[in-house]
């Protein structure tokens, strides 16, 4: 059980890289179609591919973690209500994972309104609104100390 643990946890840590990189790309993208008023391309539709597919795998992962592997999570269920006490364990048990979850939902829900529109300025617009606030609640949960909470950077 330790090695599918730390298994999990290497591809979750290194996914949050791809995660980052194709938000950004997808964010900058966007500001440039709007600022140039060009096409929504499809560079622009590959990459908010890759960023989507990339949610939806980091959250599989994380519910995997979540609900069978992770220690903390573990630790935080065996006395909820001593782990909403204990700043870490509500991070890990709460926090990370509604943040995320309200996260993906958002980038999703702005896929698809973004598909519905047919004008590329309003497909500009809903990528850049939907993407930068779910770039900025996933960033706001990833345990770099911010929170109390800090984890390796890369995971070897």
């Amino acid at each position: 059980m330790n090695t599918i643990y730390n298994i999990t946890l290497f591809l979750h840590s290194w996914n949050r890289w791809l995660i980052l990189v194709a938000g950004i790309v997808v964010i900058a993208s966007a500001i440039i179609g709007l600022s140039a008023k060009s096409e929504y391309s499809p560079f622009q539709k590959k990459w908010a591919l890759i960023y989507l597919s990339s949610l939806h795998l980091q959250l599989l992962v994380g519910l995997i973690m979540y609900f069978f592997l992770s220690p903390f999570t573990a630790q935080a269920m065996s006395n909820f209500g001593a782990a909403m006490k204990d700043s870490v364990l509500r991070f890990w048990a709460v926090e990370h994972a509604f943040v995320n979850v309200i996260a993906i939902a958002l980038a999703q829900t702005g896929s698809i309104l973004v598909k519905r529109k047919t004008d590329s300025n309003s497909k500009h617009k809903r990528t850049l609104i939907y993407t930068g606030i779910a770039l900025f609640l996933i960033l706001s949960m990833v345990p770099w100390g911010m929170m109390g909470v800090a984890r390796p950077l890369f995971r070897f």
